[in-house]
């Protein structure tokens, strides 16, 4: 049987209803209607999200999306405070970004990498981005870096990066730990220093491997070398009694302080 579902593209603007009234399209579809409801929000890039969502109010964002957020946090970057609203499906995700500050309202989308880094870039922050969604989107123009020092599971990449707020193209290095992007570098200086950083760390715990494996290999030579000697001082087996020496005056070792009769 067929259903008919209203669906609307515009599907943040209903506080404006002559501009729904201009967006809504009419759906012709089976099943559940809330489907096409529910795909809406990956209907849309980041421009169009952020023309939408401009002005808008986290709740208000929050309320219209049909599906319920998958993350909701605050992330912290160039000495403020930002609410973090995130999306995921499959492979995709939508992200916004919001001031942390009520009435929290809109500051920023992000629907693919480039999003992303584009993001972090002009506000100072790091909303989070799975290696694999970077190396799928810039595959053929990033290079790994440094694979010699860096910790297991770490790779660090290297872009050509340029954006509409960075029309020039700079060099630009991303580490990826756990399969996430943790730490950005805006130059190669800095770079250097985290790589050195990492190296010097690296040879000061072989270093101290090494004193430790020469000093137990020592202390087991001079256990090895030591001459142990038995003495009796009372008792023993038979084979004891005849052929190991007696300790001379154990008395003295083996005293016990005892209370008299008058003591008492």
């Amino acid at each position: 049987m067929k259903t008919y579902a209203l669906a609307a593209v515009c599907f943040l603007l209903a506080g404006t209803p002559q501009v729904l009234a201009q967006d809504e399209i009419v759906i012709e579809m089976t099943g559940d209607a809330t489907a096409a409801e529910q795909a809406s929000l990956w209907d849309f890039n980041a421009p169009q999200l952020t023309r939408r969502l401009r002005g808008k109010t986290r709740e208000q964002v929050l309320y219209a999306v049909p599906v319920v957020s998958d993350k909701d946090r605050i992330v912290r970057g160039g000495g403020k405070e930002y609410a973090l609203v995130e999306y995921y499906s499959g492979g995709e995700f939508r992200k916004f970004l919001f001031k942390a500050e009520s009435p929290q309202t809109f500051v920023a989308a992000a629907a693919t990498a480039a999003d992303v880094l584009a993001v972090n870039k002009k506000y100072g922050v790091n909303i989070g981005l799975p290696r694999r969604a970077f190396e799928n989107f810039y595959e053929g123009k990033i290079s790994a870096q440094g694979a010699d020092v860096l910790p297991e599971g770490a790779l660090l990449y290297q872009l050509l990066y340029q954006d509409i707020n960075t029309p020039t193209p700079i060099n630009r290095w991303f580490l990826f730990e756990k399969d996430e992007l943790t730490r950005t570098f805006e130059n190669e200086t800095d770079k250097n220093a985290y790589l050195d950083g990492l190296k010097k760390q690296t040879e000061e715990a072989a270093e101290a491997q090494r004193q430790a494996q020469e000093k137990a290999a020592a202390e087991r030579a001079q256990n090895q070398n030591r001459t142990v000697r038995k003495a009796l001082i009372s008792g023993g087996t038979a084979w004891d009694r005849a052929n190991l020496p007696r300790v001379v005056n154990p008395k003295p070792l083996l005293r016990r302080q005892t209370q008299t009769q008058d003591e008492k």
